[in-house]
């Protein structure tokens, strides 16, 4: 148990860093105790990609004046244009709720330095701990090298391509076309991997939450199946302050990602149309599947991750259901009847505080957005 706490000591210590990074790089503001450099830096970036933006929208005033333009140019202008809304939109909507992330980068730190009296809850918790350190790093190095991959061949295409994607005010686009380009390729690669940082230290927070939440479980599998463990001093209150301790987490957590995730859904639809619009007419276009599948890995995330938190969410109830509280003293009754009426309002991440979000709400964004495309194509044909 101690090797096992050292070596993820160490680790994450160095993965702190990269966490801090990232959660400024999404709330644009500086976390306590860091230099102002890098939240410095994002807000110029912020600025920066605003401007640039500004040049899309203004090529596609250009397209609308514009009786013959190429349907990849419409394609690719709007998509750009609307994948830099999303980007800064997802910032925007969590900078007023910095203090809430800020405590939950806190929390996490203390969850790592927390030593439990009870050695199994202590054994539990360094395991999970562990696993979330373990799948955190994982998803960075995977997530990195899919948005490293896109921030390659779409810039790639632009600089190959025929077509403008963004028009500069007083500048002529054809005597101006290299400019055009550079500014163009350089903020398809700056906005790869500013999306991969910034994505990254919500899906941190959301892991560290889905282990905190398998640790509480298996605390409650474990008293409920070993004979020996409710006979321990404090096991269950420790477990029911665990189980506070998740509530006021998970609420936290929810009110951070209510204005991020409905920004998520609403332009995941309008890019999801977009691309499968142009796949219909481009059947043979392998860039188009990759983006798809790139940008459908965003939504993915969310949908999954707000799918595991209803379903431990709802196996809490179930789990204390099936304790053998029939055998224990009418106090930790009490305790177990407690933590049940705490559990049986389901908690789950809803967009805009409204909508549920699971794996359900993937499937159904998904097929809107393939109908709307085949709507729009049947009127274009005719």
């Amino acid at each position: 148990m101690l090797n096992l706490k050292r070596v993820l000591k160490m680790d994450f210590e160095k993965f702190i860093k990269l966490f801090k990074f990232c959660i400024t790089s999404r709330t644009l503001r500086r976390i306590r105790g860091d230099p102002p450099q890098f939240y410095i830096f994002f807000i110029l970036l912020s600025f920066a990609v605003s401007i640039f933006n500004f040049f899309v929208i203004n090529n596609i005033a250009k397209i609308i004046q514009d009786d013959n333009v190429d349907i990849m140019k419409i394609f690719f202008t709007i998509l750009m244009c609307l994948g830099y809304t999303q980007l800064l939109l997802k910032n925007f909507a969590v900078t007023p709720f910095h203090d809430d992330v800020e405590e939950l980068l806190d929390w996490i730190q203390y969850r790592h330095l927390k030593i439990e009296e009870d050695d199994i809850i202590q054994k539990v918790s360094n395991e999970e701990s562990a696993k979330a350190l373990k799948y955190s790093l994982l998803f960075f190095k995977i997530y990195l090298a899919l948005f490293a991959i896109c921030a390659v061949l779409v810039p790639l295409h632009f600089a190959l391509s025929d077509y403008l994607i963004i028009a500069i005010p007083g500048l002529d686009q054809e005597s101006t076309r290299f400019t055009h380009k550079i500014v163009t390729v350089i903020f398809a690669i700056i906005a790869g991997y500013w999306t991969t940082s910034s994505d990254s230290g919500v899906v941190f927070i959301g892991i560290y939450v889905i282990f905190f939440m398998k640790s509480v479980n298996r605390l409650i599998n474990i008293f409920a199946e070993n004979p020996e463990v409710p006979k321990r001093p404090r096991f269950l209150n420790r477990i029911i302050e665990k189980h506070v301790e998740m509530i006021k987490i998970l609420n936290i957590f929810n009110e951070i990602m209510k204005f991020i995730s409905l920004a998520q859904l609403v332009c995941s639809t309008l890019i999801f149309l977009s691309i499968i619009f142009v796949i219909q007419i481009f059947p043979n276009n392998l860039l188009l599947y990759f983006m798809l599948s790139t940008l459908l890995s965003q939504l993915a995330l969310l949908c999954v991750f707000g799918e595991i938190i209803r379903s431990e969410s709802e196996q809490i109830f179930i789990k204390l259901y099936q304790t053998n509280w029939y055998d224990l003293s009418v106090k930790e009754q009490r305790v177990i009847l407690f933590m049940m009426a705490n559990s049986v309002r389901v908690i789950g991440l809803k967009a805009g505080g409204l909508y549920d979000i699971g794996l359900m709400s993937l499937v159904q964004i998904v097929k809107l957005s393939a109908s709307y495309a085949a709507i729009i194509m049947t009127f274009t044909e005719k």
